[in-house]
């Protein structure tokens, strides 16, 4: 890219491979981090708040452009100043809409991972806590009610902050996880990179594994945090083992809708 800009990086939920989206992006272009490579920055939510908030206070004449000079007037020059081209990442759709609006000449990026692979690795990853809430998520989950029930909550908090798709450049985690030749060329020419497919494959390649909660089974970390060299058993699509098949079509039931509007089912 030949002037700096800041690429924001939406995902819809933890669990989303928002980090591994972000490493890749990385492989492709320079970019800084502004607190650290791992970080979430809620800016986007932040500003749509700010923006519910200026349309609900009682109207002075110039009231907008004073507070909008206040909070947003440098605030794209500060990012950039301090930061050259950076990536700014969250774990969210909320605000996604509205910085688009406020900062119309940057990078927008919606990361988009299968639902149902995101729930699976969820409920992988939860931990077992004592109660009698808990012993009656034991007694709910072989049936999978228990999955069915969190999938469709699950599904529904994602959908109410939708943003709407065709405004933003989108990335499907699946195809950076294959290599799709016409995804990794798309992704190139998004950022003006002067790299070959083949190289940017070979970079993908490279990347370490990190906040896997199949990390025990699919790769040779410590702990859920570590980055770690994926092994060959590590499959991040379509996992199956380890759910029973009621458990995975209450998964598949809950987030019909959401796989739908995200297009990973007709």
């Amino acid at each position: 890219m030949k002037e700096p800009k800041i690429i924001f990086l939406y995902s819809q939920s933890p669990r989303s491979g928002h980090n591994f989206v972000a490493e890749v992006i990385r492989k492709v272009v320079k970019c800084n981090t502004p607190i650290g490579e791992r970080s979430e920055i809620p800016l986007a939510p932040i500003l749509k708040d700010y923006l519910k908030a200026i349309k609900s206070y009682y109207k002075s004449v110039g009231g907008d452009d004073y507070l909008n000079d206040l909070f947003l007037g440098d605030l794209r020059k500060k990012i950039i100043n301090n930061n050259g081209t950076c990536l700014i990442k969250y774990t969210s759709f909320m605000g996604a809409n509205e910085s688009l609006s406020i900062f119309k000449d940057d990078l927008h990026i919606v990361s988009l991972r299968d639902p149902k692979d995101c729930l699976l690795s969820l409920f992988k990853g939860m931990k077992e806590k004592k109660g009698m809430k808990s012993i009656l998520k034991k007694i709910l989950k072989p049936t999978g009610i228990y999955h069915y029930s969190y999938a469709r909550k699950y599904a529904k908090r994602v959908e109410l902050v939708l943003p709407d798709l065709n405004n933003f450049n989108i990335i499907k985690y699946e195809s950076l996880v294959l290599k799709e030749s016409n995804e990794l060329q798309r992704l190139i020419h998004l950022f003006h990179a002067e790299i070959t497919v083949e190289e940017l494959s070979r970079r993908i390649d490279e990347i370490q594994v990190i906040n896997t909660s199949f990390y025990k089974e699919e790769t040779n970390a410590k702990g859920i945090w570590d980055a770690s060299v994926k092994t060959k058993s590590f499959n991040s699509i379509n996992r199956r083992k380890g759910f029973n098949k009621l458990q995975l079509f209450g998964i598949d039931l809950g987030s019909k809708s959401l796989r739908k509007k995200l297009g990973y089912i007709q």
